[in-house]
């Protein structure tokens, strides 16, 4: 039987579904005839064809009406109110001492979920960790491979063989040496400069077998520190331990971080200590239009 199916009784021969598929799943001969399912295997179940039709003459198997919501546009935010947000956003260090409650974690990744991914897969998984000692042990052993790191750049010959094979890499390092070995310091003194005490981190994981996870997951993770700014939390990505993760088996297993997996992106979260009141400008957007 077939997953996908158009009822001709309840076609409006609209040609919408057929004009929107991202895979010409469908085609329609003509303006007189309603459109037919030529190409099912193609189908990568986002669901453009049912959530399009205004007849509901769209059966899909992967969407039985449950799994179907009506759009409230009285709740869409208008474009002055979404600027506001994405101005009002800032990756703040400064976190309270409280935990964030479950409930509102909750909120935060199926913000994430929500997020477009690549072809369609949905791979994007997440890791939600709230005990303080794998927290701190996390922020300790990423400072300590900073350090390490540090002190190999900063031999010329490792240097040199390094920039070898990642020359791109090492000149991004290179500018954060001295960013490294403070890190690295603070840990040893109790301090944490990677995770600033978060209670909260959350991790977005995924298979690198599937089509470009890392970009499903940088999507995911704007999605979710956006809807943190409306919970009243506070996030900040975490780049140093996400790099960590890339190096670190260890720390991959104390995270939970399931064997294959690769980590892609992290917030850290909690409830903010201070309370911004302006936004300051960025730089102009370097922009090429090409008109005709």
């Amino acid at each position: 039987m077939s997953s996908i199916m158009i009822d001709p009784e309840r076609c409006k021969r609209c040609g919408n579904c057929v004009r929107e598929c991202p895979e010409t799943v469908f085609e329609q001969r003509d303006a007189a005839s309603a459109p037919e399912v030529l190409r099912e295997h193609l189908c990568i179940a986002c669901g453009h064809c049912v959530a399009l039709c205004r007849s509901d003459a769209v059966a899909h198997a992967e969407f039985p009406p449950r799994t179907l919501h009506p759009i409230t546009l009285e709740l869409m935010p208008g474009p002055a109110n979404l600027m506001e947000l994405l101005r009002a956003r800032r990756s703040a260090r400064a976190f309270k001492d409280t935990p964030v409650e479950r409930s509102l974690l909750e909120k935060v990744i199926e913000a994430a979920r929500l997020a477009p991914t690549a072809h369609n897969y949905q791979g994007t998984q997440y890791i939600v960790v709230q005990d303080r000692q794998v927290l701190k042990q996390a922020a300790d052993m990423t400072a300590a491979f900073l350090g390490k790191t540090a002190r190999l750049l900063r031999n010329p010959a490792i240097r040199t063989l390094y920039g070898l094979v990642a020359k791109h890499e090492l000149k991004s390092a290179m500018g954060m040496l001295e960013n490294f070995e403070h890190l690295e310091a603070a840990a040893k003194q109790g301090g944490d400069k990677v995770l600033r005490g978060a209670p909260c981190l959350l991790l977005f994981h995924a298979d690198p077998g599937l089509a470009y996870p890392d970009k499903s997951a940088q999507l995911a993770v704007q999605n979710a520190a956006l809807l943190c700014v409306t919970l009243g939390l506070s996030s900040f990505y975490t780049g140093y331990l996400v790099g960590g993760c890339e190096h670190l088996r260890q720390l991959r297993r104390l995270l939970g971080v399931p064997a294959g997996h690769r980590v892609y992106a992290g917030l850290a979260i909690g409830y903010p200590k201070f309370t911004f009141h302006q936004w300051p400008d960025r730089k102009p957007a370097e922009v090429l239009w090409r008109q005709e």
